[in-house]
C-alpha cells in the first residue's frame, strides 16, 4: 500500500495561513461542493491551504474567488489571489466578495463588521441570520400607489426664511411660500441677516408691515446657523422648516414634508429631492439644472405621482430646506453658531447629535424644491464651505465615511428611477434602452454623443452589468444615478424598463451582462439595433488577437479558435461554435444592424 511521504515543517492546518483561513472556510460547503475532496484523506482546512486555494476553490457560499477577479480589474492585473487580496485590502475597501454580498450595505447595518465584512458573518452574522444585501423590492421601482401624507391635525409648523443677499430671489421664495393654499398653520419667519442689500431689506420691512410675514432683523451680521437659532427661539413650540431663500416651493411641499416627519415617531428632519442639495439632489448628486429643463412644479408634480408616500432614510438632510420637529430641537438643542457661524455643515452637525438620541432623518421622494444654490454667501462660498467642511471632519472625523457609504448602497436610486420613469411618461418622446459593457471606453462615448443627439428628440435609459446584476441608469439626464436589479428578475426588470415606456433598444455591448436580454427584448415587445463596436459576438478575445503574441489571428478554422481559447480563457467561453450560436440571434432579429467605421 502506498503512503504519503512525511511532511517537513508544521502541519498545514497549523500554518499562518491555514490560521488565516480558517475563519472564512466553511467545512461542510467545501465537502459538498468539491467532492473530489473525499478521495483525498483530507480535512477541508488542510486541502483548501495545501490545494484549493490556489486551485480557484471557494472557501464558502459567501466568497466567489472568480467573480472577485472579473469585478476588480486591478486584482486580476496584479496576479494577487483574488481571495488573499481580499483579506489583506478589499475587505477594509468594502469590496463585495460575491454578487450577494453587499459589503458597504452589510458594514452600514453592522457596524462592528465594517474591519471585515466577510468574517464577521462567518463567524457571527451568519448565525444570526444577517442579511449579506438589501432585499430586493420590484414595487419601489414603479409609481406608488400609498396616499400623498399630509401635516398631522394639531401641528404647527413655522418656515423660517434667513436672508442675507438677493432681491429677486427672495422674493420669488417668499411668494412661493405665501401662495401655498395648503400651508399647515404657523407663520414665515424671515431673518434679515444685516443685509448690505437695502433694497431687499427695504421690501422685507413692507412686507412685514403688511402683514405677510414675521421679520426679524439682525443689529450685526450673525451668519446662518446664528439668524436660525434667532427664529428657532422665535418659534416657540412649534416645529420649523428651514428654507434658504433662493429657493422655490410647490403647492403642498410643507404638507408633504410634515406628514413625513409624522410618519414615524422618532423622525427628526425631512429634505425634499432639489436640483441643489447634495445627497438629496435630483437628477445627480453632484447638482446642477433642472431635469430636461422642466420647471420646479412640473418635476414636483411627478415626484408626488411616481412616489407618493415614499421616504428614504439618510445620514443627514439638507438645509437648504429643511423640516425639523420640536420635539427632535428639544432633545438634541438647536444649530451650533460657535463651530458653523457663516453655514455649511451645521445641518449635518445637528442631524449627528440627534442620531445619537435615536432620531433618524428622511428624505421625502415625493417632494421636489427648486434651489439656485449660494446665493447669499455669494463669492465667500467656497471659503464659507471650507470652514465648515473642517469643523466638520473636526468633529465627526467618521461622518464622510457614512455619507459615502450612504451612496455606494443608494437606497434612494428606486425613488429615482420611479421619478425619472414618471418624467420620460410625461414627455411623450419615444424612450430608447441602449444595452452596453460597464467599461466605459470608446463604447460609452459614443454612447454619450449618440444620447446629446437624440436630445429633445427621444429620451435614453441604460443597461449595463454590475456587481449586483442589472444597472439602470438615464444618460437623458447627465449624472443620474443607477439602480440596481438582480440579474435573474428578468420579469422584474421588464416590468420596470415597460413603466418608462421603454419604446425600442439599441444593444452596443453585451460583455459581462447576466440578463436573459434575449427574452427581456421580447417581453418589452419592442424592436432593436445592434451596433457592432468590436469582434466580440464572434470572438471571446475581443478585437481577434490571440493573447500570446497581440496579432491579427486571421481569422482561422475552428479547431484554431479553440485552441486560442484554451490558451486564453475569456469571459467564460469554452468553444467558438458555441459561442457564436450563443450570439447570433442579435445579428439575425435585429431590425437594424450598425457598423461604424470611425
Amino acid at each position: 500500500m502506498a503512503t504519503r511521504p512525511a511532511r517537513k515543517g508544521p502541519k498545514p492546518a497549523a500554518s499562518p495561513l491555514a490560521s488565516q483561513l480558517r475563519p472564512i472556510l466553511d467545512p461542510a460547503f467545501y465537502a459538498k461542493e468539491y467532492p473530489d475532496l473525499a478521495s483525498t484523506g483530507l480535512a477541508p482546512l488542510e486541502h483548501y491551504a495545501l490545494h484549493g486555494l490556489n486551485e480557484g476553490r471557494n472557501p464558502n457560499p459567501f466568497f466567489d474567488g472568480a467573480w472577485y477577479r472579473e469585478h476588480n480589474p486591478d486584482v486580476a492585473a496584479s496576479g494577487v489571489d483574488p481571495l488573499l487580496h481580499y483579506l489583506s485590502t478589499g475587505a477594509a475597501e468594502l469590496r463585495n466578495p460575491h454578487p450577494r454580498f453587499d459589503a458597504a450595505f452589510y458594514a452600514e447595518h453592522h457596524p462592528q463588521a465594517a474591519a471585515n465584512p466577510l468574517v464577521f458573518h462567518m463567524l457571527v452574522g451568519r448565525g444570526l441570520g444577517f442579511a449579506t444585501e438589501p432585499a430586493f423590492d420590484e414595487a419601489a421601482f414603479l409609481p406608488s400607489r400609498e396616499p400623498v401624507p399630509s401635516c398631522p391635525a394639531g401641528v404647527s409648523v413655522d418656515v423660517v426664511i434667513p436672508c442675507y443677499r438677493g432681491l429677486a430671489e427672495t422674493r420669488r421664495c417668499v411668494a412661493s411660500v405665501l401662495a401655498d393654499p395648503d400651508r399647515p398653520p404657523g407663520r414665515v419667519i424671515v431673518v434679515d441677516d444685516a443685509s448690505p442689500e437695502p433694497a431687499l431689506s427695504a421690501w422685507l420691512a413692507d412686507q412685514a408691515r403688511d402683514g405677510r410675514i414675521t421679520l426679524l432683523r439682525n443689529a450685526r451680521n450673525l451668519g446662518f446657523a446664528a439668524s436660525v437659532n434667532r427664529a428657532i427661539a422665535h418659534a416657540g413650540r412649534a416645529d420649523v422648516a428651514l428654507l434658504n431663500s433662493d429657493t422655490v416651493v410647490p403647492p403642498g411641499w410643507l404638507s408633504r414634508l410634515a406628514g413625513h416627519a409624522y410618519a414615524e415617531p422618532r423622525t427628526a428632519s425631512v429634505s425634499p429631492w432639489s436640483n441643489n442639495a447634495t445627497i438629496c439632489s435630483y437628477p445627480a448628486i453632484a447638482g446642477g439644472a433642472p431635469a430636461l429643463g422642466l420647471a420646479a412644479d412640473a418635476i414636483d408634480a411627478a415626484a408626488r405621482a411616481a412616489n407618493a408616500g415614499r421616504r428614504v432614510g439618510v445620514p443627514t438632510t439638507v438645509g437648504f430646506c429643511m423640516y425639523v420637529r420640536r420635539a427632535a430641537l428639544d432633545e438634541a438643542g438647536a444649530f451650533d453658531a460657535e463651530a458653523f457661524g457663516r453655514g455649511y455643515g451645521e445641518e449635518c452637525d445637528f442631524c449627528l447629535r440627534a442620531a445619537g438620541r435615536g432620531w433618524r432623518h428622511m428624505l421625502a421622494c415625493d417632494t421636489y424644491v427648486h434651489h439656485e444654490a449660494e446665493v447669499s454667501f455669494g463669492r465667500g462660498a467656497r471659503r464659507a464651505r471650507a470652514a465648515g467642511e473642517a469643523a466638520l471632519a473636526a468633529r465627526w472625523p467618521e461622518f464622510a465615511r457614512t455619507v459615502e457609504r450612504h451612496v455606494r448602497r443608494g437606497p434612494a436610486e428606486p425613488a429615482r428611477f420611479a421619478l425619472t420613469a414618471e418624467l420620460y411618461r410625461r414627455a411623450g418622446l419615444p424612450v430608447i434602452l441602449f444595452v452596453s459593457h460597464s467599461l466605459g471606453g470608446g463604447v460609452w462615448r459614443h454612447i454619450d454623443i449618440l444620447a446629446g443627439r437624440l436630445r429633445g428628440r427621444a429620451n435614453v435609459l441604460l443597461l449595463q452589468p454590475s456587481e449586483r446584476g442589472a444597472l439602470i441608469s438615464a444618460p437623458s439626464l447627465p449624472g443620474h444615478g443607477a439602480a440596481a436589479i438582480p440579474a435573474e428578475r428578468t420579469d422584474a426588470l421588464i416590468r420596470v424598463l415597460a413603466s418608462a415606456g421603454v419604446s425600442r433598444a439599441h444593444v452596443h455591448h453585451v460583455m459581462g451582462l447576466d440578463v436573459d436580454l434575449r427574452r427581456l427584448i421580447r417581453g418589452l415587445g419592442v424592436p432593436f439595433d445592434v451596433t457592432v463596436h468590436d469582434w466580440f459576438l464572434i470572438c471571446p478575445q475581443v478585437n481577434l488577437l490571440p493573447h500570446l503574441d497581440g496579432q491579427y489571428c486571421g481569422e482561422p478554422d475552428q479547431s484554431g479558435c479553440n485552441a486560442c481559447i484554451a490558451s486564453c480563457p475569456s469571459h467564460g467561453a469554452r468553444e467558438i461554435l458555441h459561442w457564436r450560436a450563443g450570439h447570433a440571434w442579435l445579428l439575425r432579429e435585429a431590425e437594424r444592424v450598425l457598423c461604424p467605421s470611425e
